[in-house]
């Protein structure tokens, strides 16, 4: 199975900066789970907490009212724009997190070595045929 974290939809309790890095932590990823692709092809979708963490960031825009909900985003990492995060996601490379919350604020979080933890028990919302 595919599995990748839609950003949209997706809710992220609180920002946590220490020693120059950014811990985002999301109580409601939007996982999706699919034989094809992941959030376009017929599968599941789940509801799971997880952290996606970037290293020596630099923040753009005002921090968010947190908790919130993300209307739209994406990460950029290496010149690839990913709206749908591929799991396991673990890259090397310079990425920026671009969020824009249903309160609309807008942030972005330039870092680098960016990669995402899944914590606990995924929670099924629904199977769906596409």
């Amino acid at each position: 199975m595919n599995s990748a974290l839609e950003l949209s939809d997706s809710h992220v309790s609180f920002i946590n900066f220490w020693e120059g890095n950014a811990t985002i932590f999301f109580s409601h990823a939007l996982i999706h789970k699919s034989k094809g692709r992941p959030g376009r092809a017929a599968g599941t979708s789940l509801s799971q907490e997880a952290e996606l963490i970037l290293y020596e960031v630099t923040v753009f825009g005002s921090l968010p009212s947190l908790p919130n909900t993300i209307l739209t985003g994406f990460l950029e990492v290496g010149g690839i724009r990913h709206e749908f995060l591929p799991l396991p996601f673990k890259r090397k490379v310079a990425s920026v997190l671009s969020l824009e919350f249903v309160d609309g604020s807008i942030v972005a979080i330039a870092g680098r070595n960016s990669h995402i933890e899944l914590l606990g028990r995924p929670t099924l919302l629904e199977e769906f045929d596409q």
